[in-house]
């Protein structure tokens, strides 16, 4: 492609799972320069994508000539300052999920994206994976208004104290909860299915308290393993969405809807059960959740509204109304009460 979009990637740990490598295959992009907090980090991202900067000054990394664009892939609580300074800057912008810590945050992010009239755009890429995205066509054409929906995830991958190191993963402060991780995608699913959730009611809990990070010094864990999340969706119907990272078996994701015309199930094993009331459920599959294919997708969705002025996608008010969601059940888990989510 003859005028790929010069990116630059904030964060040495996810940023370079996913983005990077990425960016370095597509030809709409340009990967230019990485940061890292820890500098012989983004060195080595430097040399390994062979990029013109690699650096852990940000105003060094949003002053390189030249550059359009960046990916803030950094914890949780660096997402707003990072994106208002590449904003302010004229600066394209894709943040991870969630858009920031909350809300307030989210919404300044938002404004100053909307300030510099740049494009802004939040990876919440699960929505189109072909198992999920497949799951709300389904949705719509056959379960009608919600009765009952249940998504569950039960993993093993933190189920013993030296499974995982000790990183921002697991402090609470810095964002590093699960919600962060698995549980906005689901929020996400929810409202792109049913639309406006009334209120919610939560629960989270901590299964292992203590883990050590790479030098081998112990930290205590503040960031939840596990949740458990009732929604009450402001037409009718309820939701519950629950998480365990630390199960002795885990098993695939399963997503069961039940609406007023029918009912979509999406199985631990991909594949796809859906009819409308009084058929009987016929399957798709076994259907395919590859992330960085969905990455990819989201990556040309930037860059088409960079470039041909398309509308962003995932946007950023689909990405504050997680956001509200996120907060009111933050509020509902730590006063043990329901919670409406703030309007955005």
């Amino acid at each position: 492609m003859s005028n790929p979009v010069r990116i630059a990637v904030v964060g040495g740990g996810y940023g370079a799972k996913i983005p990077l490598p990425a960016y370095a295959e597509l030809d709409e992009f340009e990967p230019v320069a990485a940061w890292s907090r820890r500098p012989e980090r983004a060195a080595e991202l430097a040399e390994s994508f062979d990029l013109q900067l690699g650096t852990a000054d940000l105003d060094e990394l949003l002053q390189h000539p030249g550059l359009e664009a960046v990916h803030v892939a950094g914890p949780v609580s660096t997402h707003a300052e990072v994106a208002i300074a590449a904003a302010r800057r004229g600066l394209h912008v894709l943040c991870e999920k969630p858009l920031a810590a909350n809300l307030d945050e989210a919404l300044e992010v938002v404004g100053a994206i909307e300030q510099a009239g740049v494009v802004g755009v939040v990876n919440y890429g699960r929505r189109m994976q072909a198992t999920r995205e497949r799951l709300l066509e389904r949705v719509a054409q056959v379960a009608g208004a919600p009765r009952m929906v249940s998504i569950s995830l039960v993993h093993a991958d933190h189920a013993e104290a030296d499974s995982r190191p000790f990183t921002w993963v697991q402090d609470h402060a810095l964002g590093g909860w699960r919600l962060q991780a698995y549980g906005v995608h689901d929020l996400d699913l929810l409202l792109q299915a049913f639309g406006e959730v009334a209120e919610v009611a939560a629960a989270t809990a901590v299964g292992i308290g203590e883990r050590r990070s790479a030098d081998g010094t112990p930290h205590a864990v503040t960031a939840e393993d596990a949740y458990a999340i009732l929604v009450r969706f402001r037409g009718g119907g309820l939701a519950q969405v629950s998480l365990t990272a630390t199960a002795r078996h885990a098993r695939g994701d399963v997503v069961e809807i039940h609406g007023a015309q029918g009912t979509v199930r999406l199985g631990e094993d991909r594949v796809l059960w859906s009819g409308r009331a009084g058929e009987e459920l016929s399957p798709e599959g076994p259907l395919k959740a590859d992330s960085k294919a969905a990455f990819r997708r989201i990556a040309r969705n930037f860059h088409a509204a960079i470039r041909d002025g398309g509308a962003p996608d995932p946007s950023l008010q689909e990405a504050l109304r997680v956001q509200a969601l996120l907060d009111a059940i933050h509020v509902a888990d730590a006063e043990r009460r329901w919670v409406a989510p703030r309007p955005t």
